[in-house]
């Protein structure tokens, strides 16, 4: 039996680093962390980090990959305790959930609108033959 790889966290660190073209060192200066170093967030690349961070760590290193802490937190949760879970196949349902929290209360309410809106369009239009 194959074992499964469980490195969620340190792949989304390594790729979201990438993909802003940041240092180790600007990852953890933006961190806001002064105990977050970039030799720790190397070790996590590499796979070397054995037990799950603590929470105030992972929120750290959200903060240093400007991603939001419910996705690093759910890395995290999948690498160090093979926890997971699916909102959606396509990741849209979870994009929605990780950033739902920077809305504004104003943001949110638009948003359902739009969605219950867009879903009765659909009904609607099933009910028509279309």
């Amino acid at each position: 039996m194959l074992e499964e790889t469980r490195d969620q966290l340190s792949r989304l660190t390594r790729e979201r680093r990438a993909e802003l073209g940041v240092s180790l060192a600007r990852v953890a200066e933006a961190s806001g962390d002064p105990t977050l170093h970039s030799s720790w967030i190397t070790r996590l690349e590499q796979g070397k980090i054995r037990e799950i961070p603590s929470r105030e760590r992972l929120e750290a290193l959200a903060r240093g990959l400007r991603l939001p802490p419910q996705q690093v937190a759910r890395a995290a949760g999948q690498q160090f305790l093979g926890i997971s879970e699916e909102y959606s196949t396509d990741g849209d349902a979870r994009a929605i959930v990780d950033y739902l929290e920077t809305f504004s209360e104003e943001d949110r309410r638009a948003l359902r609108a739009m969605v219950e809106a867009f879903a009765r369009s659909r009904r609607s239009g099933e009910d028509d033959g279309q």
